[in-house]
């Protein structure tokens, strides 16, 4: 009797203490809430700031194990510009927090892992969210569920809802997708793990022709912090097990195994990047066309540069937008090339090794080494137009390497050939006709030299000098083989190229 009335006693004491330090959590994360919303406002300015958007929330009520409120989303009226959404609309979520050090939903799961609270939200089905409920078939279309220690990265899990919708003459079809994130609590160090396992959109195109776009097994991995250039480093991987085009039943492309891999990471004073594509496989019409991968890095990037260059360009481009929406996609790419050259303060390095195709007859690849000068370092005394080329004022150094197996390039011209309509004799014919006139063309400018059936060519540049299959040419010399270039007080270059270099027989 005695030790029953003790172990009432203990749970008593327990339940007191649990009671007592759920309601102190509760009231611990009111006195937060401005404080995380001016953080999440911080970020939407620094990432988003033409979207003019502000955070805030509202009916908080705070209980003994669990509190709500609402997040609200919407255009802040201190910003200038057009915005992402109209005065009146609201994008609002509803937040249910059960307060630790046990938050219940945590305790139902035999979770005993102390911690601060855990938070449900769901996206609320306002006016200006209805035609996405619509396609949800009433379903939230994103909900969260997200743990919060005492110390330590945020863990949340993300639900993106199907979706279906069909118009007059499209549809889509969505299953969804599922986001693991780890968000630090200073919010730099971000964590991300998506899968979806297929989206489909069904469009009737040209003459009534009825199109299929397809992706399956779509996975997003990446890791990022806030770098010392505030900018954001680290790994991301995105991978389409399945992507494919049909139009009236008929598969017209077919990829398979596509990865895309990137990286920047930053040293003292440089950012390095690199790029790592791959596709496993690209079938059109059913044809093997083979498989192919590029592998792209950019070193000694300069940091300051690079982020005054982001800065530059986002603020020209967000103008230029604001100006109106009939801007056209070359006003965008004007601003780029007027701001590229804030690139080059860190004499940037560019590698591709390699660029490649590979088919059943052989493996095409192509390896590129080049080194970018500053124009504002390059003390190199332009006495004519040439020497105040893009090339001379701005490239160091380009090595390149190239190498095509002639069946492996007669095969893919041969594909192409049937793609056209040609039958199979008609297009093997036409392809070797024009692989040989591809050789007999390299051979007439020392483009290219071929030996054991091998389509191969080397280029090195560096101070104003090419060496072209180890053939030494000036670059005046190198350009005039084309007649693209005239320099100032200078002959022109003879009509035919012949004229001025021997004959490959000689």
């Amino acid at each position: 009797m005695k030790k029953s009335l003790v172990a009432i006693g203990i749970i008593a004491i327990v339940g007191s203490a649990w009671t007592g330090s759920t309601w102190y959590m509760g009231k611990l994360i009111e006195q937060r809430m401005e404080k995380m919303v001016d953080q999440s406002n911080a970020i939407l300015k620094e990432y988003l700031p033409e979207a003019g958007l502000q955070l805030s929330y509202q009916d908080y009520q705070r209980g003994l194990f669990s509190s709500h409120f609402r997040y609200i989303l919407q255009s802040d009226a201190n910003s200038s510009g057009e915005k992402w959404l109209k005065a009146g609309d609201k994008i609002t979520f509803v937040e249910q927090i059960n307060h630790g050090p046990f938050p219940l939903s945590q305790l139902k799961k035999f979770n005993f892992i102390p911690s601060m609270a855990v938070v449900h939200s769901e996206l609320e089905n306002t006016p200006r969210m209805a035609s996405l409920f619509e396609i949800t078939k009433g379903q939230a279309p994103l909900s969260a569920i997200s743990n919060i220690p005492y110390q330590g990265n945020i863990a949340s899990v993300i639900s993106i809802s199907p979706m279906e919708s069909e118009q007059k003459t499209a549809s889509l079809q969505f299953s969804g997708a599922t986001i693991n994130a780890d968000v630090s609590e200073d919010l730099r160090n971000v964590t991300l793990d998506a899968s979806s396992d297929s989206f489909l959109f069904t469009n009737k195109g040209y003459n009534n022709q009825l199109e299929k776009y397809s992706l399956q097994g779509i996975t997003l991995k990446s890791t990022s912090s806030k770098g010392k250039f505030n900018l954001a480093i680290g790994d991301e991987q995105l991978a389409v097990k399945q992507m494919s085009l049909d139009a009236n039943g008929k598969n017209i492309a077919l990829l398979e195994g596509l990865i895309l891999n990137t990286y920047l990471g930053e040293s003292d004073e440089h950012l390095n990047t690199k790029l790592n594509y791959s596709l496993a496989g690209l079938k059109i019409k059913g044809n093997d066309f083979g498989s192919g991968k590029l592998i792209l890095s950019i070193n000694r990037l300069d940091g300051k540069a690079m982020k005054e260059f982001i800065t530059a360009y986002n603020q020209e481009a967000l103008q230029t937008i604001q100006q109106g929406e009939d801007f056209e996609a070359q006003e965008l790419s004007d601003i780029l090339w007027s701001q590229l050259p804030m690139l080059l303060k860190g004499n940037p390095i560019l590698n591709i090794e390699p660029l490649s195709w590979k088919n059943s007859k052989g493996e095409s690849m192509l390896n590129l080494n080049v080194e970018l000068i500053d124009p504002a370092t390059n003390t190199t005394t332009a006495n004519n137009t040439l020497q105040k080329s893009f090339l001379a004022q701005r490239v160091k150094k380009i090595d390149a390497t190239l190498t095509i197996p002639q069946a492996m390039a007669t095969h893919l011209t041969m594909q192409i050939a049937l793609l056209a309509g040609y039958n199979v004799e008609e297009s093997q014919k036409l392809a070797e006709q024009q692989v040989q006139g591809l050789v007999a063309m390299g051979k007439i400018f020392r483009l290219t030299t071929n030996k054991d059936d091998i389509i191969s060519s080397s280029f090195h540049y560096a101070d104003n000098q090419i060496d072209l299959n180890s053939k030494k040419l000036s670059l005046q010399e190198f350009i005039g083989l084309f007649g693209l270039f005239n320099p100032i007080n200078e002959e022109p270059a003879p009509e035919h190229p012949s004229e001025q270099m021997p004959s490959p027989e000689q």
